[in-house]
């Protein structure tokens, strides 16, 4: 059976721990497919600080370079709206229904999962990796697979912060992704 890993988020921008994050759960799942998907804008976000989602792209492309594998997919950004979790996986699921999906989620979306929409449906059809960023996550639910990975205190809030504030991002995110937001004057 095919095994795909899909890694969502807003990634406005994609930072140093997303990139972490892909290459932990890469190395422990070895999967046939691994797609990084931005959401057009979350459900349970407040969105601020719009960049064009050209740039958001580029970035995530810059990161999946850096890697070495990975393959974006903009199936939420061409539907635009609120992106549901549950129509972008069933519409995958439906393109092959012989493939085991894994959906890569952090401690904070775990922690709200009961609001996603269609929750109990999407269980049938994907398992959650929850990247415990410094906390156990202990579940006895087979749709959810806790991975324990080194804790990094990135949040692309605090990178939109030290942009505005003309303070340094080094290190925040991985070297050409800077060079990307310094070069396009993104977040100032």
């Amino acid at each position: 059976m095919k095994c795909i890993v899909i890694y969502g988020g807003q990634f406005n921008p994609i930072h140093s721990a997303h990139e972490m994050i892909a290459s932990e759960v890469n190395a422990a799942l070895k999967p046939d497919e691994f797609y990084f998907m931005p959401s057009y804008l979350s459900p349970l976000k407040v969105h601020e600080q719009p960049i064009p989602i050209k740039d958001r792209l580029a970035m995530i492309q810059l990161v999946i370079d850096n890697l070495g594998f990975g393959e974006l997919r903009t199936d939420e950004i061409e539907r635009k709206g609120k992106s549901y979790t549950y129509d972008t996986i069933k519409a995958i699921y439906d393109e092959d229904p012989n493939v085991s999906i894994f959906f890569v989620i952090g401690t904070d979306q775990y922690d709200q999962l009961d609001k996603w929409y269609r929750i109990n449906d999407l269980k049938q059809i994907v398992t959650f990796i929850v990247v415990n960023r410094g906390r156990k996550i202990e579940s006895a639910d087979a749709s959810i697979k806790p991975l324990e990975i080194p804790e990094m205190a990135i949040s692309s809030t605090i990178i939109r912060e030290k942009c505005k504030n003309h303070e340094t991002i080094h290190m925040w995110v991985p070297l050409n992704v800077e060079s990307y937001i310094l070069r396009r004057g993104l977040y100032g």
